[in-house]
């Protein structure tokens, strides 16, 4: 998978972020990507020499290879035998550029559909501000299990996940041409892809390694058609699938049981870890948890899958991601568990979505609702009102939380709960009024801060229920108070007398 956004728009050129992930064989590269190497960055994967990607259609001038795909290992499964990683480089391109940059080379290990058949994929870059937003345009970011275990002559449906941080609306479709697909025209006969919902349906016919080629396509508004040429970006993903015969009767894999809902959005600042339970539960008797082919964001560190104590159909690991700067925005953590049979589950993701300090896609920052007071305000100033109209937000179920932060250091100074403070937040139809009940710290600097979810579930991934955490967003401060010193002076006369001797 190959993505891109600008990363810097103040220059000339823009600074351009290619976002990669490859997955290799897991022996090709040394030091072997172990749970012990991948916090140390190790092994580099892609760092053979030439390994690039290249502009190869109306290359902006001067621009022949755009980086090296060597990406650090960030996850691995030796039973599945592969190991990969993701990066990101960035480039200098001038704004107004559209060409198309690929990674080529051969080859691929034997398929069902062809021996040493080369690989290639392709991605669209266009730096032209958007017609809706004049905004420079977000790639959506693919993310797909390195592999698929599937039975021969039995149906799937798999999901395309993809995650546009522009919230954009896309399709999907096969790859097509040698330099989307390289050798792997047709190479998974018989299946289709329902382009508007993003599912690929397939029954394998025939037991050995399949290989599929496909891109997701962004637009402004969803096209009538698939053939639509107004795409913002061109998104390849390639995966493979292991297709293989079993006489054991059972054949449903393990079903992720939580502790999340699938594709939950989990919000969190730069700098931040989170933890969460993965669990599983095994559908066939007496079987276990083999293994788990996951899709693992820089960052994320998995341990080992243990079985429950309790209940010996449940296993479980934790997952632990710290965020990084470059990572705002979501990151899907995509995985399914194979079990002691060989089945595999159905695939499930995670997006631990990384939100901005100082940005926000939130609608009513996007627009820059009216909002007050701001600035100078008294120590006992207690309604504070945003206006939402045209927009009518409704009170949230899920608990979430308005902050009034000390802008010296971004600690909350008063919190309200938004589901349960009902007289301190009132979701009114044009308007949000807040109502405090704190004396404001004189000479102090303050602003209002919105966590995921104010405005709608948190645990959807959409613009609405985006955070406002900008500090310039809505700030306000108090004044010192004046103090006035009184001074008393006490004054003494003394009466002076003549005395006259009388005589």
């Amino acid at each position: 998978m190959i993505s891109w956004r600008v990363a810097d728009d103040t220059t000339s050129p823009l600074v351009v972020e290619i976002f990669q992930r490859h997955a290799w064989r897991y022996t090709f590269y040394t030091p072997l990507c172990t749970s012990a190497t991948i916090p140390s960055g190790q092994p580099i994967l892609g760092s053979t020499a030439g390994y690039n990607i290249i502009c190869i259609s109306t290359c902006p001038a001067g621009l022949t290879i755009l980086g090296s795909v060597a990406v650090p290992c960030t996850g691995f499964n030796m039973g599945e035998q592969y190991a990969m990683g993701e990066g990101r480089f960035t480039v200098n391109i001038p704004e107004n550029s559209s060409f198309v940059a690929s990674f080529s080379n051969s080859a691929w290990f034997a398929l069902f559909t062809g021996v040493n058949l080369p690989w290639s994929v392709a991605v669209q870059i266009q730096t032209f501000k958007r017609s809706d937003t004049r905004k420079y345009n977000n790639a959506p970011i693919v993310t797909m299990l390195p592999i698929y275990r599937l039975r021969n002559l039995r149906s799937y449906s798999l999901k395309i996940n993809v995650a546009d941080n522009d919230f954009d609306p896309y399709i999907c479709l096969w790859s097509d041409g040698p330099d989307q697909c390289g050798g792997l025209t047709n190479n998974v006969p018989g299946g289709l892809i329902d382009n508007f919902g993003c599912y690929l349906n397939f029954t394998p016919n025939g037991v050995g390694f399949y290989a599929a080629a496909l891109t997701v396509e962004d637009f402004i508004v969803l096209p009538m058609n698939i053939s639509s040429a107004d795409y913002l970006s061109q998104v390849p993903i390639q995966f493979v699938f292991d297709v293989y015969d079993s006489p054991d009767p059972c054949y449903t894999g393990p079903i992720y049981i939580g502790d999340l809902e699938p594709d939950i959005c989990i919000y969190l600042p730069v700098g931040v870890t989170v933890t969460t339970r993965v669990r599983f539960q095994v559908q066939c008797t007496n079987a276990t948890v083999d293994s788990v082919i996951s899709v693992n964001p820089a960052g994320l560190l998995a341990s080992p899958v243990v079985q429950d104590s309790f209940d010996p159909t449940i296993f479980a690991f934790l997952a632990n991601f710290t965020s990084t700067a470059p990572q705002v925005g979501q990151n899907l953590f995509c995985f399914a568990a194979v079990d002691s049979i060989g089945n595999q589950g159905d695939s499930a993701c995670l997006r631990f979505t990384v939100a901005s300090q100082t940005s926000s896609l939130q609608p009513l920052y996007i627009r820059n609702a009216t909002r007050y007071p701001m600035g100078t305000v008294t120590k006992t100033t207690s309604v504070w009102t945003i206006f939402t109209a045209p927009d009518v937000y409704v009170r949230p179920t899920f608990e979430t939380y308005i902050r009034f932060k000390q802008a010296s250091d971004n600690t909350d100074f008063y919190v309200l709960n938004v589901v349960t403070q009902l007289d301190s937040v009132l979701f009114l139809s044009d308007r949000i009024v807040i109502n405090s009940t704190v004396v404001w710290t004189p000479g102090g600097y303050f602003y209002i801060y919105f966590d995921a979810g104010v405005l709608v579930d948190a645990r959807l991934c959409s613009k609405d229920s985006m955070p406002i955490s900008d500090p310039n967003f809505w700030p306000f401060n108090v004044p010192y108070e004046s103090t006035t010193t009184s001074t008393s002076t006490t004054s003494t006369t003394s009466a002076s007398s003549t005395t006259t001797a009388r005589t």
